[in-house]
């Protein structure tokens, strides 16, 4: 016979009571079945687990070696139970989040206090990578969740947009564009740009070469950089300016000022998750996200 948890349940109550009158209304079962339950445990183990009489119920030594086991094991079970419950309820786990750089001024870290808040007892990786990355990161599951700036063609995720960026121009202190609440497209045309390279948003790098063009430039591309900061510092060294979503006004950088560009060209920003995922995690991190983009 193998030795089940209600086994060890009617162990316990037994030796709590030291009556199996008593330890059977406990477990509402009948006496004679307890007795039995009981008898057919230490049938399984090879050993009486009780001293019993007329008078008194005592546990040999065999049973007192077995009672602290039993009782560990039914505490694990109840906590592995409440874990899955918690876990099925999103309160617990692990959830993997990749961000584009450019989305990490505002509304990521707004989105992951506002998850924190509600799941403390969640794990976050948060996992800067560029678009594909994160494409191929969500495909394969080592993403859950990611922060993706068009195009993204994904059949398989399932995009919902956050924010809808208007552009702005990042000049040197000192810029004669500098203290402008706005300037004209044309106003960069011919202007030495620096560029956040198209492997890491795509569609920012092909707006800015579209926004010289329809104003009648070709675009002069000074100098790339990989990442918003490097971007922002080659600026803030008079290098060239940079046309970036407005989010990264909250970055803040010396030597560095932002005005807004007139255009009808915007930066959206998704956010993506694998369709079908039934993680109450990755539903609950979205609507944080949804939250947090509005307000």
């Amino acid at each position: 016979m193998d030795v089940e948890l209600r086994h060890l349940r009617y162990f316990l109550a037994v030796a709590d009571e030291l009556h199996f009158g008593r330890a059977a209304e406990r477990v509402r079962i009948a006496q004679p079945a307890i007795s039995q339950q009981i008898q057919r445990l230490e049938e399984a183990i090879g050993t009486r687990l009780f001293d019993r009489n007329r008078r008194e119920v005592r546990l040999t030594p065999a049973g007192e070696a077995l009672r602290g086991f039993a009782e560990r094991a039914l505490g694990d079970v109840e906590l592995g139970i409440r874990a899955a419950q918690r876990a099925a309820a999103g309160e617990i786990g692990h959830l993997t989040v990749g961000f584009l750089e450019t989305a990490a001024s505002m509304i990521v870290p707004q989105a992951v206090r506002r998850f924190h808040a509600d799941r403390p007892d969640v794990e976050l990786t948060l996992r800067e990578l560029g678009v594909e990355p994160q494409i191929e990161g969500l495909r394969s599951g080592r993403l859950d969740v990611g922060f993706l700036r068009p195009p993204v063609e994904a059949s398989e995720l399932v995009l919902e947009k956050l924010v809808d960026e208007e552009l702005v121009v990042a000049i040197p202190s000192g810029s004669p564009l500098a203290g402008r609440d706005s300037v004209a497209a044309r106003t960069i045309v011919g202007e030495p740009l620096v560029m956040l390279s198209r492997e890491v948003v795509p569609s920012l790098y092909d707006q800015v070469l579209a926004i010289n063009q329809e104003a009648g430039g070709a675009g002069n591309i000074a100098q790339e950089a990989s990442s918003i900061q490097a971007v922002l510092g080659l600026v803030a060294a008079g290098l060239g300016i940079a046309v970036l979503p407005a989010s990264v006004r909250f970055l803040g950088r010396t030597g560095v000022e932002f005005v807004a560009v007139r255009s009808r060209h915007r930066s959206p920003l998704f956010i993506a998750r694998r369709r079908g995922d039934p993680s109450p995690l990755t539903v609950a991190f979205v609507a944080a996200a949804r939250d947090a983009a509005a307000g």
